[in-house]
């Protein structure tokens, strides 16, 4: 992952997204992260937003508690549940 200090010209931000189609650029303003810029290769926008939500990763860290603590239901009884 390569930092840069946020682009200030257009030359500056083309280079930032030429890197950042392969590897991820962070961008930052006075040394504080602002924005990113992520290789798409092989990545769906739907990934990238799921991914990037806090609010689904709350549900996905909820659920794997869940899990652990034996609270899941068993694939015959989700699809009993699910039409």
């Amino acid at each position: 992952m390569k930092t840069m200090e946020f682009p200030v010209g257009q030359k500056e931000l083309r280079a930032a997204i030429r890197r950042g189609e392969e590897e991820t650029v962070v961008l930052t303003r006075r040394g504080k992260p602002v924005a990113a810029v992520v290789p798409m290769k092989g990545i769906d926008a739907e990934s990238l937003k799921l991914g990037t939500s806090r609010k689904f990763m709350s549900i996905l860290r909820k659920s794997f508690k869940e899990l652990d603590q034996g609270r899941g239901i068993s694939l015959a009884e989700m699809k009993r549940r699910v039409p």
